[in-house]
């Protein structure tokens, strides 16, 4: 009779692992056990038998011819293990190509477990393709455990670090999943991982992270006024006239009214801390007169400071209002649309925006306020038409031209570079007609500086310091000017350090000046200030780029200190303006 003899420890390895079943005939023929011959164990190898009539025996002694005559072998053939585990492999990639998932499963645990420590890259492979299986049968979990078990046998193994973040990202573990993409892209270099699609892929994953994790950032958003910029920047696309009154604090009667006169005058005054609590003791002091511009104007307040529900509260009192003044009811849309845009509520917003224009259609703020939108959405020729709309109602006002150039600007990017000298020539118009207004300036630098004129840009940069010394963004912008002309990253920083000292809350100081602690890899101090900037974010669209920005930061960190590779430094890519925020 045959005897079959399989190695225990094999045996309980291969059943530990994948729950196999050893008596079953199919796992048999998986661990060599051939049907027509006898598998017999001896020194780590298999001996492979054929059939015969004869009973086995003891072998022959060249010293003695009486010993008991030899088995009648007609073959014999000695297997190592590592011939073993190759036959296992193969076996394993025929049943992976005849769409037999499991059995492929079942033969590459086996040759897994043949080959023998030495045989470190050989077996990640084996578990490499346990994953790849397991991918094919919808079990992520398997190809998790699978794709780990190979990685700590080939730290740096491509395809298990790509299947694994995959799997991650199927399992809505997006942080895991980061991390590997993360992985891919420093361990292949960003030139490697761009043509591959490995950083497109990473970048898509990080995006979805950001968007989910943006839900629970603007949740937990506690209201406050933000940078004394970023007020004056929201105030700058309002023209105030509509808010202004003639009347003295004699001509009033009432406590409210003669207290809203204080308010513009801390507006006037950028005191804005100031007017945000006299416009809560207007509305309480039972104002007559102007009842509805503190409403308005505090519901715009409560947008900049994303307290959007009490804004919601207070721009609706005064649309619903009948007696409101119409051009009060125009601003009041114009917030509110903000209020929907920063939610994500894109429908609702463009329908005040439209509202807006129809209620007053010599308004200049309503097409000002539509084009921004249009803008944010790169629907150029629209955001272009309502600018010019609006420079033809009021062109005194310095922001519809700013954007107007900026709009011009990214068309002439986007569809022909022969677009750029009507922007230069309209850059030239707009230094003419407001040589006092910083952010001409800072815009004309800006496009000088993405042009790599950096020596003009600089100049430009300078005088919109000049006429607005509290504005800290010239500085954040001379900081990057520093680093891309000069790779002057030491320089920068005390910029940026000196324009957050500044002004502690202006989230594009903090996000740039996180951007320069990356490339210094000074990682804690990164994400200390990408963090600040999170609790300043005033659309779920900033949450939703910073949580990005965040978790793509520390799974770097974390990468560079497990694997040993480098970061992502400016050079090596294509255009430095990647790693920076821009700001129109």
């Amino acid at each position: 009779s045959q005897h079959y003899f399989i190695q225990s420890n094999l045996r309980g390895m291969v059943s530990r692992l994948y729950n196999v079943d050893l008596s079953d005939t199919r796992t048999k023929v998986v661990l060599g056990v051939a049907a027509a011959g006898t598998a017999i164990a001896v020194g780590g190898a298999l001996y492979y038998l054929s059939s015969s009539s004869s009973s086995p025996s003891s072998s022959p002694s060249s010293s003695s011819t009486d010993s008991a005559p030899a088995p009648d072998l007609k073959e014999e053939v000695v297997l190592t293990p590592v011939q073993q585990a190759e036959q296992q492999k193969t076996a394993g990639n025929a049943s992976f190509k005849k769409a037999d998932y499991e059995t492929a499963i079942e033969c590459y645990v086996a040759a897994a477990q043949l080959f023998p420590p030495e045989k470190a890259l050989e077996k990640s492979h084996c578990y490499q393709n346990m994953a790849a299986a397991s991918e094919k049968l919808g079990k992520q979990e398997d190809v998790v455990r699978f794709c780990s078990e190979a990685l700590l046998l080939n730290q740096k193994y491509i395809k298990a670090l790509q299947r694994r973040a995959g799997a991650y990202e199927k399992l809505n573990k997006l942080e895991a999943s980061i991390k590997d993409w993360t992985a891919v892209c420093l361990i292949e270099g960003p030139q490697k991982s761009m043509k591959s699609g490995y950083m497109a892929t990473s970048d898509r994953v990080l995006k979805r992270y950001g968007e989910e994790k943006a839900k629970e950032v603007m949740s937990k958003r506690v209201p406050m006024l933000p940078s004394r910029t970023v007020v004056k920047t929201a105030l700058d696309n309002i023209h105030m006239r509509d808010f202004e009154t003639t009347a003295t604090p004699e001509s009033l009667a009432s406590e409210g009214d003669r207290s809203y006169l204080e308010v513009l005058a801390h507006i006037k005054d950028r005191e804005y801390e100031a007017a945000v609590t006299k416009l809560d003791a207007c509305l309480l002091q039972e104002p007559k007169k102007f009842l509805n511009h503190i409403r308005c104007l505090r519901g715009i307040f409560a947008w900049i400071m994303v307290d959007y529900s009490n804004a919601l509260i207070l721009l609706d009192s005064v649309i619903n209002d009948p007696s409101s003044y119409m051009r009060l009811k125009v601003q009041s849309h114009l917030h509110r649309g903000e209020v929907y845009q920063a939610q994500g509520d894109k429908n609702r917003a463009l329908a005040d925006y439209n509202t807006a224009v129809g209620l007053d259609e010599d308004h200049p703020d309503p097409y000002l306020h539509r084009a921004q939108f249009y803008l944010s959405l790169e629907s150029l020729e629209l955001a272009l038409k309502d600018l010019e709309q609006c420079i033809s109602l009021d062109d005194s006002f310095p922001s519809p031209w700013t954007q107007l150039v900026y709009g011009q600007y990214q068309m002439a990017r986007v569809l022909s570079p022969s677009l750029l000298d009507q922007v230069f020539r309209s850059l030239g118009k707009m230094v003419e007609k407001f040589p006092g207004v910083a952010d001409v300036f800072a815009l004309y630098g800006q496009v000088l500086q993405d042009q790599r004129q950096f020596s003009a840009a600089e100049e430009k940069f300078k005088e919109a310091a000049r006429l607005a010394p509290d504005n800290v963004t010239y500085k954040a912008h001379m900081a990057t000017l520093k680093m891309m002309a000069e790779n002057n990253y030491e320089g920068a920083l005390v910029l940026l350090k000196e324009a957050i000292a500044e002004d502690p809350k202006c989230d594009f100081v903090l996000e740039n000046l996180g951007m320069v602690y990356i490339q210094k890899q000074m990682y804690s101090e990164a994400l200390e200030c990408l963090q600040k900037a999170l609790e300043l974010v005033k659309t779920g669209a900033e949450a939703a780029h910073l949580s990005a920005l965040f978790i793509g930061i520390q799974c770097q960190w974390e990468v560079c200190e497990e694997y040993g590779v480098k970061p992502v430094s400016m050079s090596d890519l294509q255009d430095f303006s990647q790693m920076m925020t821009p700001q129109p």
